[in-house]
């Protein structure tokens, strides 16, 4: 499903699924969502309190689930985008105002429902039946209480009873969701001429009196920003490792201070074999697949070798290598799987165990017990830590000494010389540009543009180590004289000709399709080749080998065999086009026949979404909503779980 859903991920079927994934998740793990009525708070809807054990848990459940979707690309800059800390506490307030208004309407959830709800959970299903110890294992390992994992169950499934009250009757056509296809599916092919600006660059003949007239026309596009110009000294820590030695007290001392960081959890390496269900399969076709499942297990209990029959039988990526999944720790699998493989001793073989892809047969290869990495283990990376933190720390240090020494009347090259190093004096750079040896450095280009000419400014730390500079000259933002960017000149007006007559050539050409629409004959006597755009659908957000132009694209789906002609001329990177439909290319209906199913239940998620959408804007409007801001400002989203003291390593 999460595979699916990165691949979708701007569909609004999938937004409608992945809405309610992630009320799941703020459910998970969530008793009484307000008997905890503390002086802090979170954000107050209606006469409900939203705690802050509530919200770290919705937070950290919403941060698995984007971990467990973006994988490596969950970044820091994916982390702001996604605003996890604002995501976190609107879904609580969207589950807080379903969950009023469900007990507004009098519905209510009995507990029957509320058992029979968990023994339908793959994840505590073991043979196709409900396993409390199974249960109480998954629970354990996700750190939840069953009172807890139950109350949360029974608010879900509290709000879904409102759900299904407000969706009842939403339901789509078979002719709405053909047309929809229709228009999605339909494509075009355009036949285009391109009008090159270069082509007319040589017929430009540009005077003195031209460059004169344009410059001072444009003399704006000219402008130089301010600049500064700065010398500067880098300490670089590496300079300075000769100088910090690291001495087995302060190593020991580190090892003592940060060993939590050498724990090593426990860990197994299994092999599986794997067979694999459809998503939603008949109890004929689960009943088909485990009896094969059962049938190799029993090989594998008359002694067949595992890795033989993974290779033969498993339906996982992992059947090349006889099934090996390496070695693991907790949190890896899924639950059902996670758990067996922990319980296995050495050598042994699971019965069938069911999971969301199937039924799979585990052998355990080898397990390592939970344990702490000895000193002696990670000597040599402590050594370089220590190493680090001690070098970067003198470097500091000299760097502040020499500041206050240049500050005082001492010369940069004195205090470079006095520590061995060097003066640089980069060529001046504005706000928006790398420096010439540092690079991009927003400190360092900040503090620069803060400071006058002669001015010393403040150790910047980089990555490398700190920076110390003066400022050497200040340059103000001015238009350079013509002579200075003559050549600079003459190029932007001999362009801006040369669009001129190629756009003219485009619109003379258009005027003679427009009379009779034969592209071919125009682009014989401007001796131009016709191109094809190829087949792209409504949906292109550019024009293969145009461009993105939204003007052409509406009008290229309005073209018709008797009025080919796109009505403009268009332009592009380097010139101008003019088009002409070639071919429109219908949807196919047969391939809709085949799809239908799966085309009319993403027409009724997107209604739903919107009939729920709808709803829930109508319950904001006339909610009372008072979110605490002190509260979220001091929520840092570092990709890290929170608790009540604030973030903590997963």
């Amino acid at each position: 499903m999460l595979k699916v859903i990165r691949r979708n991920a701007s569909a609004a079927w999938v937004k409608f699924i992945f809405v309610a994934i992630v009320i799941v998740f703020v459910f998970w793990g969530m008793g009484g969502l307000v008997r905890e009525q503390k002086a802090q708070f979170v954000a107050r809807v209606n006469q409900d309190t939203i705690a802050p054990a509530d919200y770290y848990r919705a937070y950290n459940n919403l941060l698995r689930l984007y971990q467990d979707i973006y994988k490596d690309n969950f970044r820091p800059e994916l982390m702001k985008a996604l605003d996890l800390k604002g995501k976190a506490l609107d879904q609580l307030i969207r589950v807080y105002l379903m969950r009023q208004e469900a007990h507004r309407l009098g519905l209510s959830v009995s507990d029957a429902e509320v058992r029979e709800a968990i023994a339908h959970v793959p994840a505590f299903q073991q043979n196709g039946a409900f396993s409390k110890d199974l249960y109480l294992r998954v629970l354990r390992s996700n750190r939840i209480t069953p009172g807890e994992y139950e109350e949360s169950k029974e608010e879900e499934l509290l709000v879904d009873k409102l759900q299904n009250l407000i969706l009842g009757g939403v339901n789509v056509s078979e002719a709405e969701v053909r047309d929809r296809y229709r228009l999605d599916n339909e494509q075009v092919n355009l036949r285009f001429l391109k009008f090159d600006n270069a082509t007319f660059a040589s017929q430009v003949q540009l005077t003195d009196q031209d460059l004169q007239t344009y410059f001072e026309k444009n003399r704006e596009n000219f402008r130089e920003p301010e600049k500064v110009r700065i010398e500067y000294v880098s300490f670089d820590a590496e300079k300075f490792a000769g100088q910090a030695p690291v001495s087995d007290a302060e190593v020991k001392t580190y090892y003592d201070e940060h060993a939590a960081e050498y724990e090593k959890p426990e860990e197994v390496h299994a092999r599986h074999i794997l067979f694999r269900l459809a998503p939603e399969p008949t109890a004929d076709e689960k009943a088909k697949v485990r009896t094969r499942a059962e049938e190799v297990l029993a090989k594998l209990k008359a002694g067949a070798d595992f890795a033989t029959l993974a290779k033969q039988y498993s339906e996982d990526a992992s059947a090349a290598q006889g099934g090996d999944l390496g070695t693991f720790g907790r949190g890896k699998m899924v639950p059902p799987f996670e758990a067996a493989a922990f319980t296995l001793a050495p050598g042994q073989i699971s019965d069938l165990v069911e999971s969301e892809f199937g039924f799979h047969i585990i052998k355990v290869e080898g397990k390592e017990a939970a344990r702490t990495q000895t000193l002696d283990e990670v000597r040599p990376q402590i050594v370089a830590k220590v190493t680090q933190e001690k070098t970067r720390a003198l470097a500091s240090d000299r760097a502040d000494a020499a500041r206050v020494k240049v500050a005082g009347g001492a010369t940069l090259a004195a205090v470079a010389e006095a520590n061995g190093l060097s003066v640089a004096a980069p060529p001046p750079f504005g706000q928006h540009d790398a420096i010439a040896g540092i690079g991009r450095n927003a400190d360092i280009t900040k503090a620069a543009f803060a400071s006058a000419a002669g001015d010393v400014g403040p150790v910047i730390d980089t990555p490398t180590g700190f920076v110390l500079f003066r400022v050497a000259e200040r340059l103000p933002s001015h238009v350079p004289e013509l002579t200075a960017i003559r050549d600079r000149v003459e190029i932007a007006a001999r362009n801006e000709r040369a669009a001129a007559l190629a756009k003219s050539a485009a619109e003379s050409a258009l005027a003679e399709l427009q009379k009779q629409p034969d592209l071919d004959a125009v682009a014989k006597a401007q001796r131009l080749t016709v191109e094809e755009t190829g087949a792209f659908p409504r949906s292109a957000t550019s024009i293969p080998k145009i461009g993105a132009l939204p003007d052409l694209r509406k009008a290229a789906f309005q073209l018709t065999t008797e009025k080919p002609v796109a009505p403009a001329v268009y332009p592009v990177m380097g010139g101008a086009v003019v088009v002409a439909l070639k071919e429109g290319i219908p949807a196919d209906d047969a391939k809709f026949s085949g799809e239908k199913d799966t085309l009319m239940k993403q027409a009724e998620d997107r209604a739903k979404s919107q009939v729920l959408e709808q709803f829930f804007n109508a319950l904001i409007a006339r909610a009372s909503i008072q979110r605490n801001d002190d509260f979220l400002a001091a929520v840092a989203d570092t990709g890290r779980e929170l608790d009540a003291g604030g973030p903590r390593r997963r």
